[in-house]
């Protein structure tokens, strides 16, 4: 292991309003000035309010405190994509991780290089059932819109980083 990297053990709870927490149990596998990064090789558990079970990919995760958004690289065969889930800035917690998800997902697919936002409707909800306040919406809008752009432009460090981890996964 090279200086900065870890093997400890964290979950990593999403709060979806008002639908309850999500967990993972991944592996913190380093630290840097990107942020902490972790993963979930294929088998990690994982519950929802009504589903559980081990993970069916590959993932790696990049959050950082005081950051509205945590990154996904998904090795999924069939859809390989960096998810960004827009969100209140994560708090390291006891047991790892905790994050509001702020229901606006920027997405790049790597076989094509298409970029989206994804759940604008469950964002739309959110806003219209006062899930989300009016100063949440906003920031998740313009980290969205920002995200997106990164994306496109595919040249901060981190995102090849990101992939290069994946690759590593057992």
């Amino acid at each position: 292991m090279s200086i900065g990297e870890t093997r400890d053990s964290v979950r990593l709870s999403k709060v979806k309003r008002p639908g309850g927490v999500f967990w993972f149990d991944l592996q913190q596998v380093a630290q840097d000035d990107a942020g902490t990064w972790l993963r979930g090789p294929v088998g990690s558990p994982w519950a929802a309010p009504r589903d559980g079970g081990g993970l069916s990919v590959p993932i790696v995760v990049l959050l950082a405190e005081g950051r509205p958004w945590v990154a996904w690289w998904v090795g999924d065969p069939a859809d390989r994509r960096l998810e960004i889930d827009v969100c209140l800035p994560p708090e390291a917690v006891e047991a790892g991780w905790r994050y509001v998800d702020l229901e606006l997902d920027p997405v790049r697919h790597e076989r094509d290089g298409r970029v989206e936002i994804e759940d604008w409707d469950e964002f739309e909800q959110a806003c219209r059932h006062g899930w989300m306040t009016p100063d949440d919406a906003t920031l998740a809008q313009t980290t969205a819109e920002r995200c997106a752009e990164v994306l496109r432009q595919g040249t901060d460090p981190w995102l090849r980083r990101g992939w290069d981890m994946l690759s590593q996964s057992p």
